[in-house]
């Protein structure tokens, strides 16, 4: 997703609250999604999950209630320098949900343009002790997890993105080898890795050079947003927007199943635009062999993102995500 810098920052910054706390309990290492589920399942990434004092209920329960079934996945952010947020995770895993935590290797105060984060300072082992210290952190934490790396390779707004501070595709490969080989040298046996391209639109470049390949991602990923009318964007059906990507993501790997890790609309010119946005993409996730999962972006940012913006868009995310449950 295209960043706007502040804004952002608040958000994420936010979402990595938590410190490194108690060694929770390990629980019986995943196997690795060697096939696709023929199950659907939809998942979010909201602001907060944990409760604030004196709230009557969680932040999950609440979207739960909202949504009127339970996420499946909840998505965090951190960044190198951070501690691993166990509260939140211990907190996610409470729930039933599975936590899927991205890694951005920046300062997310810096900037787009940060040579000191470049793909090849991480691929030639500068960050080593940074990337040996989540890989510790997550496996001591010992429950599934989802981790995702410097997601949206693709675009031009991060400092790893390929052709920002002469990054190139080759250098992502290897930054992405290097940090799993740490997470493998590490035993963390319950770590999922999932490789996250943005969706190939404006402002993106063809990703398939940027796969680390096979053997080590065990989930294709992929990002897309109708950002709407104005501004610089235009509206984008959910056809327009993930047809050509998912169908490249299939071309590059016959057989991980694949997640829509970030996925959110604008409102439309309509109060009914959103909910038919909606209610499209979640045929598309239905319709889409491998597809497993779909986690909305459920926050007001640079848009407002969240499904319940409107009346008619909140019903339609309700109907969507039910009839999934019963696919």
């Amino acid at each position: 997703m295209t960043p706007t810098p502040l804004t952002r920052r608040e958000v994420l910054r936010l979402a990595a609250l938590g410190g490194l706390g108690a060694v929770a309990a390990c629980t019986p290492t995943p196997e690795k999604p060697t096939s696709p589920s023929s199950q659907r399942h939809w998942g979010a990434f909201i602001p907060e999950v944990l409760p604030r004092v004196g709230a009557a209920s969680t932040p999950i329960a609440r979207l739960t209630e909202l949504a009127g079934s339970a996420p499946h996945y909840l998505h965090r952010f951190v960044s190198f320098g951070d501690s691993l947020p166990t509260a939140d995770l211990d907190a996610i895993a409470a729930s039933g949900a599975v936590p899927l935590l991205t890694l951005e290797p920046w300062n997310p105060v810096g900037g787009t343009v940060q040579p000191l984060f470049s793909l090849a300072r991480i691929a030639s082992g500068v960050f080593d002790g940074e990337l040996r210290k989540w890989a510790s952190s997550l496996s001591s934490w010992g429950k599934p997890v989802l981790l995702r790396f410097a997601q949206e390779m693709n675009g031009t707004w991060y400092p790893w993105s390929i052709g920002v501070s002469g990054n190139t595709a080759d250098q992502y490969r290897a930054a992405w080898l290097r940090m799993h080989s740490i997470f493998d040298d590490a035993h963390a046996d319950n770590v999922r890795f999932v490789w996250t391209p943005n969706v190939l639109t404006t402002g993106t470049t063809d990703f398939t050079a940027a796969f680390p390949g096979h053997d080590h991602v065990d989930y294709l990923g992929l990002d897309g947003y109708n950002w709407g009318d104005g501004a610089g964007h235009r509206w984008q059906w959910p056809e327009e927007l993930f047809a050509d990507s998912l169908s490249a993501l299939a071309r590059l790997d016959s057989d991980h199943p694949i997640l829509v890790t970030e996925v959110a609309s604008a409102d439309g010119a309509t109060p009914d635009a959103k909910a038919d946005w909606i209610r499209r993409f979640f045929g598309i996730v239905e319709a889409t062999d491998r597809l497993e999962a779909a986690l909305w972006f459920q926050t007001d940012k640079e848009r407002d993102w969240r499904f319940n913006s409107t009346p008619q868009s909140l019903n339609a995310f309700r109907e969507s995500t039910a009839k999934l449950q019963r696919t």
